[in-house]
């Protein structure tokens, strides 16, 4: 919210916030967050918001705002006789059973102002169930407060694993409004280790949908009141907007004789349009409808480099990057702006927000004529990178071009590369070192490589011999009688060097760590060093760079997903049609022979132990 006002040119100084929590715990991190942030203003009070609201005005009664965002606890209970201001809630929900969620809904719509809007995160549950809550969600549907509902992927939120949404009331129109937005954006996410996350372009996409307000196929859908009526006020998202994926076609035929069916190539549209001759060069012609794979995609490792490697993905990955390389240079302007005046440098600094808003729209004109990336994948992902580098550019806004902004690293290799060629050949012959060692203590190794490395029970086990071996030959030198000292002495030497050819392996360790230790505690040294030498106009033309490439790099991300979605593509249809059922049949039946004539070798009877032969009905599917 601070950010949309600083983009629309206003600032968290004018916005006045209000919030309640129960939970001591979280209401100090909430209080210490909106003071990290610069908004000690917010005005946090600690109580149960259901039992006790704690903002009032001069009357004493609850306040009303323009906007309420909130993500309230779920499946609470509550106590029904505890509630002050008990008209907040047209629909009083059971004081047990966990389902006291729509109470908190009803409490944030009655402070609304009269045009004042909300969005709150909702379990699913309260979009279906029957009693009191079917009772709420016809009390928000039948007055037009209830504006959008908009499905979320699960495991988006610490603690909560199943999928929510997002419940957006408005009571600004509400007497005119006659429709519903179903937004179901549950399949469109990144998958994380402990949490999901929503993309750049995932969070564009809905915000696209719900402000456009129109239908997306399989993704939103504007529905009339009377049909959520007709499905007695039932909103489970997926009854109006089933965004299931389509069954996967197969071809019983191809699957028998072989080759890949047109109509299933024709669908994969989205690629022959972006690369052309791809699909000419990858199949040839077999028959009015069915198609074979190229001979240039001979087994199915293939068709990666195929791809990869074909004129047409390489040159529309060139034509891309070249009219984003033309979009930058034409929008540099734009992003110099950002540094302070130098006749002024005590003047207002500028306004990131706005030069973010300003190149997003800019950037989205820019690319409209390509297909590769949708307009979400193409604003998402300069969303992202400016969200990567903001405070970069919040540096540039307040100081300037200072070389402090370029990454350590950057100064490193620009000025010192042979140290860091150093430490990089350090580093590379350090790990082969410490790999082979720990090869050395599993079991079974066998040093067929003849590093000379051996695990500590040989080591332990070679010292001993060779303190045997030379006391042995110290005492037939002193006696003859006992034995040949040279021989003795001579399995001493060999077990002294191999011992030594493991220990100059184990001194070579000792160096590179002493080596990478050098050179990493005189990395800041160093870097400091060449960064007092650097003048602002370098540090601008180094940073500028810097920020290039990393628009670059961000759109290569995207393209190369591209590229590997048109892989895995081809590579579906190889795996379902490349070997048909016949030649597995044949493979079975002549491993089946195989396996008869070595069992009739080694004497046993296989006259009544035959492997069936298939059978069926294969004219039938042709």
């Amino acid at each position: 919210m601070r950010d949309y006002l600083r983009e629309k040119g206003g600032s968290a100084d004018e916005l006045a916030l209000f919030g309640q929590e129960k939970m001591g715990t979280t209401w100090s991190i909430c209080k210490m967050n909106m003071l990290l942030h610069g908004i000690s203003h917010a005005d946090i009070r600690q109580e149960d918001t259901l039992r006790e609201p704690q903002h009032l005005d001069d009357t004493n009664e609850l306040k009303r705002y323009d906007r309420v965002v909130a993500n309230p606890p779920f499946s609470q209970n509550y106590i029904k006789k505890d509630l002050k201001f008990s008209g907040r809630f047209p629909v009083m929900m059971p004081e047990k059973g966990k389902k006291a969620d729509l109470m908190f809904v009803q409490h944030m719509l009655s402070v609304l102002k009269h045009n004042g809007r909300m969005a709150t995160v909702m379990p699913h549950g309260v979009l279906f169930r029957g009693g009191e809550e079917r009772e709420a969600r016809k009390h928000f549907i039948e007055h037009g407060y209830l504006e959008a509902i908009i499905g979320l992927p699960g495991n988006l939120f610490y603690g909560a694993g199943i999928p929510a949404c997002i419940l957006v009331m408005n009571k600004d129109g509400a007497a005119q409004r006659d429709r519903v937005l179903f937004i179901n954006a549950d399949r469109e996410y990144r998958e994380g280790k402990a949490q999901n996350h929503l993309r750049p372009e995932d969070i564009d996409k809905i915000i696209y949908a719900y402000r456009a307000g129109n239908d997306i196929p399989a993704y939103a859908r504007k529905v009339p009141k009377a049909e959520i009526v007709a499905e007695d006020y039932n909103c489970n998202i997926r009854r109006y907007v089933d965004n299931a994926p389509p069954p996967e076609p197969h071809d019983v035929r191809a699957h028998l004789h072989g080759g890949v069916p047109k109509v299933e190539v024709e669908n994969l549209t989205h690629f022959w349009q972006n690369y052309p001759q791809l699909k000419e060069d990858g199949f040839v012609s077999r028959g009015e409808t069915y198609l074979d794979f190229a001979p240039v995609v001979a087994e199915k490792r293939d068709i990666a480099d195929f791809v990869a490697s074909h004129q047409s993905v390489i040159s529309r990955h060139a034509e891309f990057m070249q009219t984003l390389e033309g979009w930058w240079q034409a929008n540099l302007p734009i992003v110099e702006a950002l540094a302070p005046d130098a006749v002024n440098q005590q003047g207002k600094p500028r306004n990131v927000y706005v030069m973010r808003s300003s190149l997003l729209a800019s950037i989205e004109q820019a690319l409209s004529e390509q297909n590769l990336l949708t307009p979400f994948q193409v604003r998402g992902a300069f969303a992202n990178y400016v969200d990567i580098l903001k405070a970069d550019f919040k540096s540039i806004a307040a100081s300037g071009w200072g070389p402090e902004l370029i990454p350590d690293e950057d100064i490193l290799q620009s000025q010192f590369p042979e140290v860091l060629e150093e430490l990089e050949q350090a580093e590379t012959r350090l790990a082969e070192l410490q790999a082979l060692f720990a090869a050395a203590d599993e079991e079974d190794f066998e040093d067929s490589d003849d590093t000379g490395v051996m695990n500590s029970e040989q080591v332990k086990s070679l010292k001993a011999r060779l303190k045997e071996a030379r006391g042995v030959a110290k005492l037939c030198k002193r006696d003859p009688n006992m034995g040949d000292a040279a021989l003795y002495q001579c399995e001493a030497d060999q077990i002294e060097a191999q011992l030594q050819r493991h220990k100059v392996l184990e001194d070579e360790v000792k160096s590179l760590r002493a080596t990478i230790k050098r050179i990493e505690g005189k990395r800041d040294e160093r870097v400091q060093s060449a960064r007092e030498k650097i003048s602002t106009d370098e540090a601008r033309t180094v940073i500028i760079e810097r920020l290039r490439q990393l628009l670059m790099n961000t759109y290569r991300i995207y393209l190369r997903a591209d590229q590997r979605a048109c892989i895995n593509a081809i590579e579906n249809l190889w795996s379902k049609y490349a070997v048909t059922a016949k030649t597995i049949e044949a493979e079975r039946n002549a491993a089946s022979q195989q396996l008869q004539a070595f069992l009739m070798e080694l004497g046993y009877d296989v006259q009544y132990a035959q492997v069936p032969q298939a059978h069926g009905c294969a004219g039938a599917a042709e």
